[in-house]
């Protein structure tokens, strides 16, 4: 369990197959260390119900929301910054940045000008009629954090942001997250195991999240069942096995009726 938080922003409580607990205080920076990925920054966003577990975020209890509400709640209040291999290459980067606010119904000019804020914020707005092709790695992952960041969420969570990038381009990076942070009370997680994310972080908690349970064992076929003898002549309907079985009356849609045996293949003399 990590040290409690005096405002939480985000909290855990026995989620996940792992139990894990974790609370995050508004505008801190937490790095999670150990085998967190990207499905479990979903699932820890709200974005996936299918967690067992208790969620809070902004102190909404997320586990108690039905699926469509929980998920609205979430996308509102906390993003997953995209892996790079998500970002559209047939789109520029300032289309790929205001995609996330056209899907929402807000008018393209607007989705734009926000999109061009954010860039500016990631100094990335030189390179916002590019194609995604065209950018250097570090480019490209300030290009997917604008993208997360654009709808203003208060939570952002993001999977080894610092991947691929030279020395100073990670501390370049960190630098304008950090700046993110002060200027906007925004509250970061981080899935890494960097030194340099480590360091920069307010806090690093060490999560244990389980592997993906084996597929169960396929049942063993059910031994061979006597079948019955199909009935040739109806005199021979006095004697047949399926003759005392119950039978049901089902109605389909045309107002016919079909009469169906009720009980298992054995019993109907299958």
């Amino acid at each position: 369990m990590s040290i409690p938080s005096d405002n939480p922003i985000l909290m855990a409580r026995d989620f996940g197959p792992d139990a894990v607990c974790l609370a995050v205080g508004e505008g801190e920076i937490v790095a999670l260390g150990g085998s967190c990925d990207e499905a479990f920054l979903r699932a820890l966003s709200g974005a996936d119900p299918a967690w067992p577990g208790g969620l809070w975020l902004k102190g909404e209890p997320l586990h108690t929301l039905r699926p469509a509400a929980r998920l609205r709640f979430a996308h509102a209040q906390c993003a997953v910054a995209p892996r790079v291999g998500k970002l559209l290459p047939e789109l520029t980067v300032l289309e790929n940045t205001a995609l996330p606010l056209i899907l929402t119904g807000l008018g393209r000019q607007e989705a734009r000008r926000r999109a061009v804020r954010w860039l500016e914020r990631l100094d990335a707005v030189g390179c916002a009629e590019w194609r995604v092709a065209e950018l250097t790695p570090a480019e490209t992952r300030r290009v997917a954090l604008a993208r997360a960041l654009v709808l203003d969420p208060a939570v952002l969570l993001a999977e080894d942001p610092t991947e691929g990038l030279s020395p100073a381009e990670r501390f370049h990076l960190l630098r304008i997250l950090r700046a993110a942070c002060g200027t906007h009370g925004l509250t970061i997680v981080v899935a890494s195991d960097d030194t340099d994310v480590i360091g920069w972080a307010d806090r690093r908690i060490e999560v244990k999240v389980a592997a993906a349970a084996p597929a169960a064992e396929a049942a063993p076929e059910p031994a061979d069942v006597p079948v019955a003898a199909p009935i040739t002549d109806p005199a021979a309907m006095i004697n047949h096995p399926a003759r005392s079985i119950p039978h049901r009356i089902g109605r389909h849609a045309r107002g016919e009726h079909r009469f169906s045996a009720v009980g298992s293949g054995a019993e109907r003399g299958r």
